[in-house]
């Protein structure tokens, strides 16, 4: 006996594995969606709508790969017949979408403060011009 396999699946389990996939998506959507909605104060069910969220990310990612391949070949295959990148990929996106989000907050927070320093600043010689103009000889 090998160490690697060949699996091939017949239409009825391909089409097993799809509707397997697709219940696998919406109970996906319904944890990140619950996630999302749970008020801040509602600690536990916020965690374990994440805790869910993430079991059925690898859910969904070991169905897409069993129906369509892993790595570069799975992932355009994928895009293909779906129209949708694979799970780890999507996840891996909205990732960087936050972090570069919070990058962004971050620029604008010190870009404010360094406004406010020089609105101070601009002020502070403001003020000293006219107070030397004010006692300055006539």
């Amino acid at each position: 006996m090998s160490g690697t396999a060949a699996v091939s699946f017949s239409e009825a389990d391909t089409e097993t594995l799809r509707e397997s996939l697709d219940e696998a998506r919406e109970c996906l959507a319904y944890w990140e969606d619950r996630a999302e909605r749970l008020p801040v104060r509602a600690v536990r069910k916020r965690r374990e709508a994440r805790e869910m969220s993430e079991r059925w990310q690898s859910r969904v990612a070991d169905f897409e790969s069993e129906i369509y391949g892993r790595g570069v070949l799975g992932a355009v295959l994928l895009y293909q017949s779906e129209r949708r990148l694979p799970e780890p990929t999507r996840q891996m996106g909205r990732h960087v979408a936050h972090r570069a989000k919070q990058a962004v907050m971050v620029a604008l927070a010190a870009l404010l403060a360094l406004l406010v320093a020089g609105a101070m600043a601009a002020y502070e010689l403001f003020q000293a011009v006219l107070q030397a103009l004010s006692q300055a000889p006539v």
